[in-house]
């Protein structure tokens, strides 16, 4: 008798919490589609190639004037003795050491740069996302990747999100230090 009362006097509890839940309203937003398409993100990447070509490029002038250098003292090893050669072989190798160091920082320091930047788009898409489920009356965003089953036409503001992000950041500008 008292284990019944303990479950009566549970339910009677577990029921006006259960109420106090409010109701999810969703919307669906397929942001790794936004990831891929907005303007901002197309920008990022056609900077990033730019940079990474121009990098390039700098570091193949580089590399073949060291193999111009390396040809010159091949062509004088019979001239120079024993050590100076050593020497200048050696200096040889320090520097294209450097050049790949400097290749290498230039690297990591653009992908650190396109990194802040799509950050810089991430926080924006969240932004967007929470005005636009304010302005539908949602309370929850959900994103299409996760989703296992809605109506996807009633629920889905992709596009809408799409076309709100373009318009508050068109384009961010990668910043590489040098």
């Amino acid at each position: 008798m008292r284990k019944l009362a303990a479950v009566f006097l549970l339910c009677l509890y577990a029921v006006p919490a259960a109420a106090a839940v409010p109701q999810a309203v969703a919307i669906v937003i397929d942001t790794n589609r936004i990831m891929r398409e907005a303007k901002a993100v197309v920008e990022i990447a056609r900077q990033v190639e730019a940079i990474g070509a121009r990098y390039g490029s700098e570091f193949k002038a580089a590399e073949a004037r060291l193999r111009q250098e390396d040809q010159a003292l091949t062509n004088q090893r019979g001239l120079l003795n024993k050590e100076a050669y050593k020497a200048k072989v050696q200096e040889l190798r320090e520097r294209l050491a450097q050049l790949r160091n400097k290749a290498q920082r230039q690297r990591t320091a653009l992908d650190r740069a396109r990194s802040e930047a799509v950050r810089k788009v991430q926080v924006q898409l969240l932004r967007v996302s929470r005005d636009l489920a304010g302005k539908l009356g949602a309370n929850v965003v959900i994103q299409k990747a996760a989703l296992v089953w809605a109506d996807e036409k009633a629920l889905e503001f992709t596009e809408d999100a799409l076309e709100r992000l373009n318009e508050v950041l068109p384009s961010v500008t990668i910043e590489v230090p040098q």
